[in-house]
């Protein structure tokens, strides 16, 4: 006995099954199974001809749906072991594969007790006494031993399955001619047939039972890895298997109605065997369908956990493969517990609504696959067999609407169940990609999205911080990250810039090497934060020309967030960027940072407010983004401003409140008379214990002296903790932001 490791590349077994033995035929014994044995005549009865009718319909138009995009997806990309599982995980990613391949490996596994389950009670029949959970275990036994010896025997046993169950179909149409059901009239066709019966069971509680007769399509996909041509066999397959079981579906149901009236058929499990011409004949099918049914699933659950495992969601035991063909033992028992542990439960109609709920989880997450492929129009998802996104998508909805008739709170329930997997891989970072179709669906949105952004009118109240932090170096300007990641939290699009110096030729393999490193060294610290590296010839014409091209069409930064120089010789080129990037419409942020206070306790924010019509506008709203921010969340902001006498004290202090009021922020307001005293020291003993200060930035004009503007406001800054200095951009408007009129 080999061992045999597998990988997430290739496929555990070898390839030896065509579209005829390895798809259609477990595929369509699956769907011929103990629900139209057991169930068909029961549904009719419930429901009436019209309404089973109906049923049968709206269950092979999420089939066929379904059975689509399984077509689709397969001749788009090699489909290896794993079925629908590999499909959702290579579209959607790991995280939805883990929140949907264990949901499928489980109803798989639950899947052989309500197939042995089936076969169990068409024996109570003959043997009314029986131990039924006894001769279901010792079922489950053999079968999962045969299956242990080799899926090849399991496969070969099912071709004389199917002619048995060709046999017996053709039994029950030849019909019986004698006395066939409770009564002499019934079996004379003497009946009215019934088209809708409103005294049985409820719509949805019927199709709960009657839905898991389609869902054998994934009998046929879950053998995927052991499939020669899995690109031609799975469509071929699948969709003759869902062609052929919904032409018996619909004709059983009109024979039953028209051979036997209501109360017969919701009455009685058996009316099949008692309509037929070789009532034995029926017995064999139902054992041979349930029997080929479990069987196939006993082969397919195994295969989609050794898919999770191959890939890393589930623990490696279950990855490894046995003999020349792989075998997944490890998964094989492990669902020969679970189905023991179904059997226990014993029921059939309660273990069909659970099936249900899973099946049609894995189905509309299998269409939304091939749906959101298609929409995202990518040029690697170019299937031979091409599916319109409408019909994927409205597949996905039809499931998910099913799903909440039949059960809302049980649709709940599965869905949390998924979302907590979801968050479980993605929290242990098992979000892996296999260039599956994320990038493409999020830049079909950002395309989608960014297109109707440039057709809309731009208005002043939709203003939020977009902004690009020049930083360079982040291990020494880490400061700049902080503030920047503060302001914008998720409500605006921030991009940290390394411009280096140099030419292209020189810089561009550092610039590759910077940015795996930034991207690496500090996204899970500012997951909020795009990085860049640029090479440019100069630092400050440079940063010009990053600021002014970043962006796509009308989309593009409206702020710049930037270091205030602490070179002792003033830089003409640094403050003629400043005006250059004001010019191009974007606010202005220096930071002052205090390396020993850094942000302090981050309790306190003081504002030297300069007016609402200059850079006070965005001053408050800065304040307001800022005590929005988890660590600043419990800061308290003071507003001071400067007056010349006390005579304005009052009127002052009136308007303030009146501005913080009307724009809803919470903030104390203090009046400070200036006197004989300096502006630097009123600062001083004011704000020196602040923990961040915020003041207007006026910039030099043309002619003015550089370094008496250096000088001013290094004399202020010198006076006050880290400091945010502001210049609004010329176009920036904050009161429609601020205020309500």
């Amino acid at each position: 006995m080999s061992t045999q490791n597998t990988t997430a590349s290739q496929g555990p077994s070898q390839k030896r099954f065509g579209f005829f033995g390895g798809v259609f035929t477990p595929s369509v014994l699956t769907i011929l199974g103990v629900i139209m044995y057991l169930r068909t005549g029961w549904v009719v009865g419930q429901v009436g001809l019209g309404g089973a009718l109906l049923i049968i319909l709206l269950a092979h138009i999420i089939s066929i749906a379904t059975g689509l995009s399984v077509s689709s997806i397969s001749t788009n990309r090699m489909v290896k072991t794993g079925g629908a599982y590999y499909m959702i995980s290579r579209s959607l990613g790991a995280s939805a594969g883990t929140a949907i391949g264990f949901p499928l490996f489980f109803a798989q596994a639950i899947s052989v007790t309500f197939y042995i389950v089936g076969f169990t009670e068409s024996l109570s029949v003959i043997y009314p006494n029986l131990n039924a959970r006894l001769i279901s275990s010792v079922v489950l036994l053999i079968l999962t031993l045969i299956s242990l010896r080799s899926a090849d025997l399991a496969i070969r046993a099912q071709y004389i399955i199917m002619t048995v169950i060709v046999l017996s179909l053709i039994s029950f149409f030849v019909g019986n001619a004698g006395t066939a059901s409770a009564s002499t009239a019934a079996a004379n066709g003497q009946h009215t047939v019934v088209w809708w019966n409103s005294k049985g069971l409820s719509f949805s509680q019927v199709f709960a039972v009657f839905f898991p007769a389609v869902t054998g399509i994934m009998a046929g996909v879950s053998m995927s890895g052991d499939l020669k041509d899995p690109r031609r066999s799975i469509p071929a397959g699948t969709m003759l298997a869902i062609a052929v079981g919904m032409l018996i579906y619909v004709t059983i149901p009109i024979v039953l109605a028209m051979r036997s009236p209501m109360d017969a058929l919701s009455g009685d499990k058996y009316i099949m065997w008692k309509t037929s011409w070789f009532p034995s004949l029926i017995f064999l099918g139902v054992w041979g369908a349930t029997l080929s049914s479990a069987v196939g699933s006993i082969l397919g659950a195994p295969r989609t956990l050794q898919a999770l495992a191959i890939d890393g969601l589930a623990p490696s035991i279950f990855a490894k493969g046995y003999g020349p063909t792989a075998e997944p033992r490890a998964g094989l028992i492990l669902t020969f517990v679970l189905a023991q542990v179904g059997i226990l439960i014993g029921s059939l109609d309660l273990i069909a609504p659970v099936l249900t709920m899973f099946f049609l989880a894995t189905y509309g997450v299998t269409n939304l696959a091939c749906g959101l492929e298609r929409w995202a129009d990518s040029p690697s998802f170019r299937p031979t067999f091409k599916l319109p996104a409408w019909v994927s998508m409205a597949g996905a909805l039809a499931c998910f609407y099913v799903m909440s008739i039949i059960n809302f709170p049980a649709m709940l329930a599965a869905l949390a169940i998924s979302a907590l997997l979801f968050t479980y891989a993605q929290r242990r970072q098992l979000d892996a990609t296999w260039g599956d179709a994320r990038h493409g669906i999020w830049a079909a949105l950002l395309r989608s999205a960014l297109l109707q952004l440039h057709r809309s009118n731009y208005h002043p109240i939709n203003w939020r911080p977009n902004m690009i932090i020049l930083g360079g170096n982040p291990n020494k300007r880490g400061y700049l990250l902080e503030i920047g990641s503060s302001i914008a939290q998720q409500k605006g699009i921030v991009s940290y810039f390394h411009l280096l110096s140099g030419s292209v030729d020189e810089q561009s393999e550092h610039r590759k090497y910077l940015g795996r490193v930034l991207e690496k060294k500090l996204s899970d610290t500012y997951p909020n934060i795009f990085y860049r590296v640029d090479i440019v010839d100069d630092t400050y014409t440079g940063a010009v020309s990053v600021v002014q091209s970043y962006g796509v069409g009308s989309f593009e930064a409206n702020t710049v967030l930037l270091g205030w120089p602490n070179n002792p010789e003033p830089s003409v080129e640094f403050v003629q960027m400043l005006r250059d990037l004001r010019s191009l419409d974007r606010s202005l942020l220096l930071l002052n940072y205090d390396e020993n206070r850094a942000f302090g306790e981050y309790k306190q924010i003081h504002i030297w407010w300069g007016g609402l019509r200059g850079n006070g506008g965005l001053i408050l709203l800065l304040a307001y983004l800022l005590c929005a921010e988890v660590r600043w969340r419990n800061a308290e902001v003071t507003l001071f401003v400067v007056i010349q006498s006390e005579e304005a004290r009052t009127y002052v202090e009136d308007t303030l409140r009146t501005v913080l009021e009307q724009a809803r922020l919470q903030a104390e307001v203090r009046v400070v008379v200036q006197g004989d005293h300096p502006i630097e020291s009123i600062m001083r003993g004011a704000s020196s214990m602040a923990d961040l200060a915020i003041i207007g930035l006026r910039l030099p004009e043309e002619g003015e002296s550089i370094p008496e503007f250096y000088q001013r406001y290094n004399s202020i800054l010198s006076a006050l903790p880290s400091t945010m200095l502001v210049c609004s951009a010329r176009t920036f408007e904050g009161e429609p932001v601020l205020f309500d009129q």
